[in-house]
């Protein structure tokens, strides 16, 4: 069965909205706190492999992989560390807003949803640019 495009697309997004609202609605149940972390850790998974399958520089990622077997690879992070990066720091401040309810746990949290939204934004653009480069060559 294949759904629908938008529907398809959406799946992620409608992972993390439930998230939200069941962290919104958090109020101390230890169910509602696990549901919300199999929704954003589900959500998380697939956009980054739908992330990586779209990927245009495949290439040169194969290369990579090949170079890191040989242990010729200097200072190279683990590609499940890389990716997950953007999304434990979202999530890591979506946690300090709910679970430190003081001043502290507010202005760690927001630097935290900063960090990952910068992050993720510039790998999105990032990937962008090379889309568009692959097809203009």
């Amino acid at each position: 069965m294949r759904l629908p495009t938008p529907v398809y697309e959406s799946i992620p997004y409608l992972y993390f909205a439930t998230c939200s609202l069941l962290t919104v609605i958090y109020n101390e149940s230890t169910g509602i706190l696990l549901a919300a972390l199999a929704l954003y850790l589900s959500g998380s998974a697939i956009w980054i492999m739908r992330s990586n399958y779209r990927r245009h520089d495949r290439r040169q990622h194969r290369l990579l992989l090949a170079q890191i077997s040989r242990g010729s690879a200097e200072g190279y992070t683990p590609e499940w560390f890389y990716e997950a990066q953007p999304f434990a720091y979202l999530g890591f401040g979506v946690a300090c807003y709910s679970l430190i309810p003081n001043p502290l746990g507010l202005v760690s949290g927001t630097l935290l949803v900063l960090a990952g939204m910068i992050v993720l934004r510039v790998r999105i653009h990032w990937r962008h640019e090379l889309t568009q480069s692959a097809s203009n060559a």
